[in-house]
């Protein structure tokens, strides 16, 4: 039924959008700027104070609410895989796993307004947690950042900037129904089961802001479920294996050069429903020009429910496809003080609590407690026309109880971080300006440790160039240091180690970019070397296999970006956005890595906005492609060959996928001065996987969506 449904919405809104076009006039000259893409935006991240992005050392990418709004994107993982090429998420057996420019989720550091948000699980935050409804922008700065932002700000920061009220009352409400992906029905003991798999695909919002002049307030409630469905290959995969072992006859010489064609996976690939519901609540409130208060409180539930097929121990039956439930608390405080307009004081504190209590391995037993803790006193001020400096000092507290750990949830193991930091920009609006910073560190588990910054940029007209040299690090977490995790197969344990070291990284870049009128375009080269790269490595005791974290010897990426955005004609906005990357890695036994990056990326999006009368419309085709890309698989099931019979054989082997593109198409129209009406295609080209495995697009095929939001200002 919903393929139907896409077909049809598909068609309509084909046809819709190619008369709206021809009975088009262009948008008005005003509405029509810069600010589409925000070449003129002031971003914080990358200095931790305002500052131009055209005066920024460092080149950062910034999303804007407009850009998201106009997409019609319904999380925030839709958003970073639409805007930028490298951003690809996998499915893996605990969720979504993300990889950026090659580097995976470890070594990405996600804010919220410059806060570290708890409940990371294998790396990857909860980004359920981050609703899109209270976005201002998204800032994104490439490479290490641990000068300003300490431990796994290695490969990037993705900093976001929440909105805040600047009229006396604003209301936006939003709806999103997407078609069903998959029709799942179910019964249990004769009870039909369906609405924990059948979950409708909508979303909901409201945000709320109010400015009474020194009182400030914004809320902001979010709903999104997903539908689950299944994945099933259509083809073989094809598999080459090295070597493969007898396990009948360990002591035989093993198989060499080996091609095998795997019959295809019947049992297919879970891709669960979930629920996910926050609410967040600020305050901010103006002493006096110079003192400012702030306060902010945040709930989030998330439900995970699976098929029967991923449970191992259902429990209640009533609540037989509940998987995982998760529950997050935040809560933040600060003041602000600047004396005048050249020097600012923050003192905050921010803490965030995650909670996990149910999973498919074993339920109704306490998963993670996950606490996070973060005072800080952040200076910045100008010391004359040319001169800024940034200065901080703050301590960052985790505790984790986990049961998985060696020692049981009920050991609680903590990690405590001190830090003082230091940035000097120098010239800055100059043609010729620098940027130097150090920060030092002392960890309870680690002792002290120290990064370095330095960042020049020089402009001439309508050029510049950027050079940029940083180090990066990051502590093992308290899970790769004291996990004991005995995959469901019963032959494989992931373990802990106890004795790792934190892992650090020398980053260096070169940007070049133009930018002129409603032009841009920038050219960036990068490379990142790895010093004790913590990765998963094979230790064979016996006839027990187990995968131990440890510090390798070196590991390298490489890559090239390339982003264009230009105005064809008034109203007309095009961005194309390429990356490549390159990882090599060396170390004394292979590496266990199971998710793996495509080393070619691109997006491309068309975006058209045009006047109907007094209304304005706007029509957005994105596309993403994603190239080939060869995996390797660890560990497979013992098989057995017809040219060799007699043998129970066993091996690493690698595969491929092949590239391929999904495109979106949407459509919005102001219906009136407080209403707006988008309805899209998502997958346009109903592509789908051939073979199915975690490495593999997760698409469910074609997937219309009608969404209509309310604002009133």
């Amino acid at each position: 039924m919903s393929r139907k449904m896409g077909r049809y919405a598909g068609l309509a809104l084909g046809i819709w959008s190619i008369s709206a076009v021809l009975r088009a006039e262009a948008v008005p000259e005003a509405a029509d700027g810069l600010s589409l893409y925000n070449l003129d935006a002031v971003v914080v991240t990358a200095t931790r104070a305002p500052l131009s992005i055209k005066e920024t050392p460092v080149l950062t990418r910034v999303i804007s609410a407009r850009e998201i709004e106009t997409s019609g994107l319904r999380n925030i993982q839709e958003v970073l895989e639409s805007e930028l090429a490298g951003v690809e998420f996998h499915q893996a057996g605990y969720g979504e796993s993300m990889t950026f420019q090659g580097l995976d989720a470890r070594y990405l550091l996600f804010l919220v307004d410059g806060e570290r948000i708890a409940g990371e699980t294998y790396g990857n935050i909860d980004y359920g947690r981050i609703p899109l409804n209270n976005i201002e922008r998204i800032e994104i700065v490439r490479g290490a950042s641990s000068v300003l932002y300490g431990s796994s700000a290695m490969g990037a920061v993705i900093n976001i900037i929440t909105k805040t009220p600047e009229s006396p009352v604003r209301i936006v409400a939003s709806g999103r129904f997407g078609t069903r992906y998959e029709k799942n029905d179910a019964l249990v003991d004769g009870v039909s089961r369906n609405t924990r798999l059948d979950i409708p695909n909508l979303t909901g919002d409201l945000y709320a802001g109010f400015n009474f002049g020194a009182l400030q307030s914004q809320t902001t409630l979010s709903y999104i479920g997903t539908d689950g469905y299944m994945l099933f290959s259509t083809a073989p995969e094809v598999r080459h294996y090295a070597a493969l072992k007898n396990l009948m006859n360990p002591t035989e010489a093993p198989l060499t050069d080996i091609t095998y064609e795997a019959p295809i996976d019947e049992l297919g690939l879970s891709v669960s429903g979930q629920r996910n519901q926050s609410i967040t609540q600020r305050l901010d409130y103006t002493l006096d020009p110079r003192w400012k208060v702030y306060a902010k409180g945040g709930y989030f539930q998330k439900s995970v429910f699976a098929f029967p097929s991923s449970q191992t121990n259902a429990g209640d039956a009533a609540d037989i496809y509940t998987w995982e439930t998760y529950n997050s608390y935040n809560w933040q405080g600060g003041i602000e003080f600047a004396p005048n307009e050249n020097h600012q004081f923050t003192l905050s504190y921010n803490g965030d609590l995650s909670l996990r209590e149910k999973d498919s391995l074993q339920f109704f037993v306490p998963k993670q407690k996950h606490l996070v803790q973060n005072p800080r006193l952040l200076y910045t001020g100008r010391l004359g026309e040319y001169n800024r400096l940034t200065a901080g000092v703050e301590y960052v507290g985790e505790q984790l109880n986990y049961d998985l750990s060696r020692y049981g949830y009920a050991d609680r193991r903590d990690l405590k971080t001190a830090s003082a930091y230091i940035q000097d920009e120098i010239l800055i609006g100059l043609p010729l300006s620098f940027s130097a910073g150090i920060r030092g560190d002392y960890s309870n588990r680690f002792g002290w440790n120290f990064t370095p910054r330095v960042s020049g940029k020089y402009a001439v007209g309508d050029y510049s160039l950027r050079v940029n040299y940083s180090e990066g690090y990051r502590n093992p977490t308290l899970k790769e240091l004291y996990m004991n995790f005995l995959i469901p197969t019963g032959t494989v344990t992931i373990v802990g180690n106890p004795e790792l070291k934190p892992e650090y990284n020398r980053y260096l870049s070169v940007a070049a970019e133009y930018i002129n009128g409603f032009t841009q375009i920038s050219l960036s080269g990068y490379t990142s070397w790895f010093r004790d790269k913590i990765d998963v490595r094979e230790v064979v005791e016996g006839r027990t296999t187990k995968l131990v974290y440890n510090n390798i010897d070196k590991s390298r990426y490489t890559g090239l970006e390339l982003m264009a955005r230009t105005r064809l004609f008034p109203g007309f906005f095009v961005m194309g956005n390429y990356n490549y990357v390159h990882q090599m890695e060396a170390g004394n036994t292979a590496s266990q890595q199971y998710i793996y990056p495509s080393p070619h990326t691109a997006t491309l999006q068309l975006d058209y906005r045009f006047m109907g009368g007094e209304r304005e419309y706007g029509v957005r085709l994105s596309g993403r492609y994603i190239g080939e890309k060869e995996y390797s698989v660890a560990y497979s099931a013992p098989l057995r060959l017809p040219d060799y019979p007699g043998k129970l054989l066993m091996g690493a082997y690698t595969a491929s996928h092949e590239a391929y593109t999904l495109w979106n198409l949407s459509a919005s129209a102001q219906l009136t001065e407080n209403l707006l009406l988008q309805a899209g295609i998502d997958n346009l080209l109903d592509y789908r996987a051939p073979v199915i495995d975690f490495n593999a697009s997760m698409s469910a095929g074609r997937n219309g969506f009608v969404k209509l939001v309310f604002s009133f200002e």
